[in-house]
């Protein structure tokens, strides 16, 4: 990948930026576009992109909980699954709702209770918690993320495993 000679910014950023850039302009780029602009970090990019796009849908409502709009944004279709009936507390997390549920997840608005920040709280579905090539991805999406910084990226503060 070529890159600004004075940039030391890493290239995956730089092309998460380019690709996040492309989503919101409702574009639907090629993963593998990115992965042939920079072969090197294929598995990064692999790993990490995914995750953009979840986090492109998930930002009205993270918005919402952060209390940067005051309404958060009425689904487009009524919600039709089961109802999801979540923990009070997850180690120094208090669960307050559920703001979104994915593949491979529920995102929860918490508490971290000794910061007393209100926190966006990914938490994978139980059934994917003894499969190890999936916990292998999801601490892999949180490195991943956790090592870009970006305003328009929902920064990882904490990842790890409860009970």
């Amino acid at each position: 990948m070529t890159t600004d000679p004075g940039s030391e910014r890493d290239p995956v950023e730089q092309l998460a930026e380019s690709f996040q850039a492309r989503l919101r302009r409702g574009e639907r780029p090629s993963l593998e576009e990115y992965v042939a602009r920079c072969p090197e970090r294929a598995d990064d990019i692999r790993e990490l992109f995914p995750a953009l796009v979840e986090i492109e849908h998930l930002k009205p409502l993270v918005e919402a909980v952060a209390g940067l709009v005051d309404q958060p944004p009425t689904p487009a279709e009524p919600h039709a699954g089961p109802v999801l009936h979540h923990p009070e507390r997850l180690g120094d997390y208090r669960i307050l709702r559920v703001i979104g549920s994915g593949g491979m997840g529920v995102v929860y608005e918490a508490e971290h209770e000794s910061l007393k920040n209100r926190v966006a709280l990914k938490v994978m579905h139980p059934r994917f918690r003894t499969d190890s090539t999936y916990l292998r991805r999801f601490h892999t999406e949180a490195r991943s993320a956790a090592r870009l910084h970006h305003t328009n990226i929902v920064p990882v503060y904490d990842y790890g495993e409860h009970a």
